[in-house]
């Protein structure tokens, strides 16, 4: 389970770099958006190769002046499966470290104030 992260800047602006993000996945057909709900959820499906992608479901909350964003992921297909085997259960800890990772790269950008637009 990844921890939601607190992010304080204006949920407009982290739902913008994601969104972004995510579109720089479907340009280079890594990614799908499988549904969106404008500035608060977000899910995607992205290709980690053959046999293997993995849905990330993120969600934005407002919290005072900032937000709360989670991701909720759910590895899928044949080689996930079979790698989790030889992993003996433990093959979502890197999912989760490179998705927890994810979450503190998009709270970077959105509180750099130095960044402008997307």
């Amino acid at each position: 389970m990844i921890e939601p992260i607190e992010i304080d800047a204006a949920p407009q602006r982290v739902w913008d770099l994601l969104r972004a993000e995510a579109q720089l996945g479907v340009d280079e057909g890594q990614a799908t958006v499988l549904s969106e709900s404008r500035g608060r959820e977000l899910l995607l499906d992205v290709s980690m190769g053959i046999g293997f992608r993995v849905q990330h479901a993120y969600r934005i909350e407002r919290r005072g002046d900032g937000c709360m964003v989670a991701d909720r992921i759910r590895p899928i297909g044949w080689r996930w499966r079979l790698s989790n085997v030889f992993l003996f259960g433990r093959g979502i800890r890197p999912i989760e470290a490179a998705a927890a990772q994810g979450l503190r790269n998009l709270k970077a950008a959105a509180e750099d104030r130095s960044v402008t637009g997307c």
